[in-house]
């Protein structure tokens, strides 16, 4: 599955927005979900968004430590 980047980043901001500093355990939840149920593309998906998410969230700890 090949998702445009602007999508995950939107969903993955949207997830950090929604759960701060809990937005990776809940893709990871949602991960998990995905994977128990055998829909494989959606959790590729849903990786992407992972790495989204832990991306921008160590940017801006970055950001906050200057």
């Amino acid at each position: 599955m090949t998702t445009d980047k602007k999508t995950v980043l939107r969903a993955a901001q949207t997830m950090i927005d929604r759960f701060g500093h809990e937005a990776l355990a809940e893709v990871d939840l949602r991960i998990a979900e995905l994977r128990g149920r055998g829909q494989h593309e959606a959790e590729e998906l849903w990786t992407e968004i992972r790495d989204a998410v832990m991306f921008l969230t160590s940017k801006s700890d970055k950001e906050t430590k200057h």
